[in-house]
C-alpha cells in the first residue's frame, strides 16, 4: 500500500514537473511550435492563446505538403534563457536547431494557477 501511494505521489511531481519553470515550458512549446504539434502547443500555452493555436492549426491543415514536412523536424534545443521579470513573469529565448537550420524563438512565459506557460499574445 505504502509503495502505491509512493509511486503515486512521485508520477503527479514528475507530471507537474513540467511546468516548474519558463525555461521548461519554453523548451516544450518551442518544439511544438516548430514541428506543428498542436496537442502540445495547447498544453504549454496559455488559455487565451487557443485562438491563435487553432488559426494556425486551420492554415496547416490546407497546406498538408507543409504540415507533414514540420511534423517531421528534426529539433534540438540548444539554450534557452528566460529574464525573470517578476514571480509570475518572465521574457524567454529558445535557441534550437531544426532541419539543420538554427533559429530562436522569443516569447512571454506567464505563471498561473502554479504551472508555468508560454503566452504568445501580443497584448
Amino acid at each position: 500500500m505504502l509503495a502505491a501511494a509512493l509511486l503515486f505521489v512521485s508520477s503527479c511531481k514528475k507530471k507537474n514537473d513540467e511546468f516548474s519553470s519558463p525555461e521548461k515550458v519554453m523548451e516544450k512549446f518551442s518544439v511544438a511550435f516548430v514541428t506543428a504539434d498542436f496537442d502540445n502547443m495547447y498544453k504549454y500555452s496559455v488559455l487565451h492563446d487557443a485562438a491563435l493555436i487553432r488559426n494556425l492549426q486551420k492554415y496547416m491543415r490546407n497546406n498538408p505538403e507543409q504540415l507533414k514536412k514540420m511534423n517531421a523536424y528534426e529539433v534540438t534545443v540548444e539554450n534557452t534563457q528566460c529574464e525573470y521579470i517578476n514571480d509570475s513573469l518572465a521574457l524567454c529565448k529558445c535557441s534550437l536547431t531544426c532541419d539543420n537550420k538554427k533559429q530562436t524563438l522569443k516569447f512571454r512565459a506567464k505563471k498561473q494557477e502554479g504551472k508555468w506557460l508560454v503566452d504568445v499574445s501580443e497584448d
